[in-house]
């Protein structure tokens, strides 16, 4: 096989697969390898200073974590036996190498000495030349063999090694006597001379020989019995199950760190919150109080996804489909305020505004305005949102022939007045989208129209865009008795609520209270945009929709 790194070669014993069955092998650098298995691998002595190594792997394969103790433990025995025989195999090349040179020396002094003999003929060899040549043999045997040893010493020592030092200096001792035995030979016979020199060759050369190959041979014994110091006490056995992971300790991990993250995250969130969140800090702040505070509904938000289907005519008042809501109840109680409210007011209408797009006021005025029409009190609720009302939808009637209509004289005023599905419940929509929706609130039919439902009507409720993007809401609010603003739980800073005030006063418009709408949505599982009323504006940029 070929790769980027070169060729290479995989042995497959057996292979067990369907057919058809593809493999995809993966190549790993070495020093992968190694890394991989030195994570799993964990050496320690145990006890401590005791000699006892253990061996453990943490793998996927238990048999696979067997293998591997196993094969280390047995390469580290192999390996100690091996560095043990080191020596003696060194040893055992060098005398292997000078063993036939030695033979060589040993044969070729034999044929000196017999061509000798042959010519001179028998020479007698007296005894004080027999002691000359026992000392002179033994002298060149020492020298001969401390020679060998030095050289094998250098294999593995420099020069300057103490033991190539002593081993020299021997050498030099041994020649020293070997002059003394020189001065003796030279005083024998001619003959004599000639005889021993021949002679003490051949005994140098065959003990040297014989010594040299009895050390071999006691070498290769050596080698062959050479026995490591290292034991193995017990080989790897794999654990009856697994260690890792620890179910129960990871569960209760993971339990721990999820109430820990989720205390944490409310607090962080909590934190991080810029808007205001309690009543009573706009009461103390501003000095207007808080007439409710309209939990966030689940059920007002799948109302909202259905609010989006044109021309449909199903009743999406959350008052009437599911009044039992706790957003529901929470108008009850606006309900029950609004009459103490209206006890000082100028008229019985209700204007509902608030400072940005996507409180929920669109919401808060229809339902305020069933729940006062479900006490038998007759109700009309005006979308006068002239740029993005859709009060319509919830009643599921046309938004054409509505408050703009009128007022630019196209439409009458029995026609723009709706009937919706409660029996005490009007509406008037908010018509035909116009390019000049302040000048139309300011004209004087508008003002006529409000005047004459008020006194038809038990409760009038107002739905206006609001207040900071636009003046639409100060215009109106000068007509109102009642005004409430609607602000968003933890949504606004208390400085846009004092502007929101501000405006309206230097309006003319007399602020009643604040209406708390969606408590909880900031910090529900739902985020910020519960209600999703689609204006589709920033934050104080509110432009004209085309009509539906």
């Amino acid at each position: 096989m070929t790769s980027a790194n070169g060729d290479f070669a995989v042995f497959v014993q057996s292979l067990v697969a369907r057919v058809g069955t593809e493999f995809e092998l993966t190549r790993l650098a070495e020093q992968t390898v190694y890394a991989m298995l030195d994570e799993q691998l964990e050496i320690s002595e145990q006890p401590r200073d005791s000699g006892v190594i253990q061996i453990s792997a943490e793998a996927e394969r238990p048999n696979f974590a067997v293998r591997l103790v196993n094969e280390v433990q047995d390469i580290y025995l192999r390996q100690n036996v091996e560095r043990r025989s080191a020596q003696a195999q060194s040893s055992l090349e060098f005398l292997k190498a000078q063993l036939p040179e030695l033979k060589t020396k040993v044969d070729e002094a034999q044929a000196r000495l017999n061509s000798y003999q042959l010519a001179k003929g028998s020479v007698d060899v007296q005894r004080e030349t027999e002691l000359v040549l026992t000392q002179a043999v033994n002298l060149e045997t020492q020298r001969l063999s401390l020679l060998q040893q030095r050289e094998a010493a250098l294999q593995r020592f420099t020069s300057q090694h103490p033991v190539v030092v002593t081993l020299t200096e021997q050498v030099r001792a041994i020649e020293q006597q070997q002059l003394k035995v020189k001065g003796q030979v030279e005083a024998l016979p001619e003959t004599q001379q000639e005889v021993l020199s021949l002679m003490r060759d051949v005994e140098v050369n065959t003990q040297l020989y014989t010594s040299l190959l009895n050390s071999a041979q006691q070498l290769q014994i050596t080698k062959a019995g050479t026995v490591g110091n290292v034991r193995i006490i017990d080989s790897g056995l794999p654990t009856l199950r697994p260690i890792k992971p620890n179910k129960p300790l990871v569960i209760a991990l993971c339990g721990v760190l999820g109430v820990f993250l989720g205390v944490l995250s409310v607090f962080a969130i909590r934190s991080l919150l810029r808007g205001v969140d309690r009543p009573e800090d706009v009461d103390r702040v501003i000095g207007l109080p808080t007439y409710a505070s309209i939990p966030y509904s689940q059920a007002q938000r799948r109302i909202v996804a259905r609010l989006g289907k044109k021309n449909s005519t199903d009743n999406l008042l959350l008052a009437a489909l599911d009044p039992g809501d706790l957003a529901i109840e929470a108008l009850r109680g606006l309900r029950t305020s609004l009459h103490f409210a209206m006890m000082e007011a100028s008229n019985n209408v209700v204007m509902i505004t608030g400072p940005i797009a996507g409180l929920g006021k669109s919401f808060v005025s229809v339902n305020l305005a069933a729940v006062l029409a479900l006490t038998g009190k007759r109700t009309v609720v005006i979308d006068a949102d002239l740029r993005r009302g859709h009060l319509h939808r919830y009643a599921g009637i046309s938004q054409k022939a509505g408050l703009s209509d009128f007022v630019a004289g196209t439409a009458e005023e029995a026609g723009i007045i709706k009937k919706t599905q409660l029996g005490n419940l009007d509406m008037i929509p908010c018509g035909t989208r116009p390019p000049n929706p302040a000048e139309i609130l300011m004209s004087e039919r508008f003002a006529q129209l409000i005047e004459k439902l008020s006194a038809t009507y038990d409760f009038v409720v107002i739905d206006t865009p609001p207040s900071l993007p636009v003046t639409d809401a100060a215009i109106v609010g000068r007509m109102a008795g009642t005004t409430f603003v609607v602000l968003k739980a933890a949504e606004h800073p208390m400085r846009a609520i004092e502007e929101t005030v501000k405006r309206l006063r230097q309006g003319g418009v007399q602020v009643s209270g604040m209406i708390f709408n969606q408590v909880g949505a900031r910090m529900g599982s739902y985020g910020y945009g519960a209600y999703g009323y689609s204006y589709g504006y920033s934050t104080y940029g509110y432009r004209s929709k085309p009509t539906a």
